[in-house]
């Protein structure tokens, strides 16, 4: 059985000329693009493209398909397009997974949407753990990550920076003259393998760590209630003014915040309205 998604990306190849053209276009990943491209070459067993320096040239076949596939991509799009939305308007539930707070706070985004559109229902999953999209589970999802899934949509919305924060009582406690060593640490250990402690580690000398906590609400506690210093997000750090940034604000890691639905919902009104205000307001700098 032929998996149509793939032509779809053979198409946006074959339109741009390149993959990162491609990517933008389809709004994935340069490598998801680089994966349909070898999947759809391996199943009709047969190479469509010429990788060059400046970007990749059809191959004969791959002519021959682009101009026998661009109106049978046209005509599908037409019928899926006529078809999906048909039963959605603006109300009714829409189920939504997001990282755990103190990671991302999306709720004051939340209450702006619902003041705008009071007859949709939000349902909130906050987790750290993958929704299923595909098995449509949830209709949006917002994940921190560098290569979204296959069959997903949407965008990214920018990237979380996480910085060392502490509690200013806490800081004047340990006296005017201070130093990093110091530091007591409240790190963030969801699971054995997702350790934040290497974090530290590789970042601090020999860090003096005090706990652990399983959720990233149990850290933002622990440092509110000067307990220690631990990694946050600037964004969640915001909402807390006697947080003060450690180590004369530096920036210690990166994580790209992506809001994703099943291709199938992409007309969705519900879901349209959604991300697009999201994507409109939300402001990760």
């Amino acid at each position: 059985m032929r998996d149509w998604e793939n032509l779809r990306f053979f198409l946006a190849v074959a339109r741009s000329g390149t993959v990162l053209a491609a990517a933008k276009e389809l709004r994935v990943s340069h490598s998801t693009v680089l994966r349909r491209i070898d999947q759809f070459e391996t199943s009709l067993d047969s190479k469509l493209f010429r990788k060059l320096q400046r970007g990749y040239e059809l191959t004969q076949a791959g002519e021959t398909l682009y101009a026998q596939a661009q109106d049978v991509a046209a005509d599908i799009d037409r019928v899926l397009a006529d078809a999906e939305g048909k039963d959605d308007a603006t109300g009714g539930v829409l189920r939504i997974s997001q990282p755990e707070i103190g990671i991302l706070n999306m709720y004051p985004l939340y209450a702006g949407f619902r003041r705008l559109h009071p007859d949709i229902t939000l349902q909130i999953h906050s987790t750290m753990q993958p929704s299923n999209v595909n098995q449509q589970e949830v209709d949006i999802v917002f994940r921190i990550s560098e290569s979204p899934p296959d069959l997903l949509v949407g965008r990214c919305l920018g990237q979380v920076k996480a910085k060392a924060y502490a509690h200013q009582q806490y800081l004047a406690g340990l006296g005017s003259q201070h130093n990093s060593g110091d530091y007591q640490w409240i790190l963030w250990q969801p699971t054995a393998e997702a350790n934040l402690a290497l974090l530290a580690r590789e970042n601090i000398i020999d860090p003096n760590v005090v706990m652990y906590g399983a959720s990233m609400p149990d850290v933002v506690s622990a440092i509110h209630h000067q307990m220690g210093a631990g990694f946050l997000s600037t964004q969640q750090a915001k909402l807390h003014r006697n947080l003060v940034p450690l180590f004369d604000g530096r920036v210690f890691a990166h994580y790209s915040v992506w809001m994703l639905t099943h291709r199938d919902l992409r007309n969705s009104t519900r879901v349209k309205t959604f991300m697009r205000f999201m994507a409109d307001n939300l402001n990760l700098d």
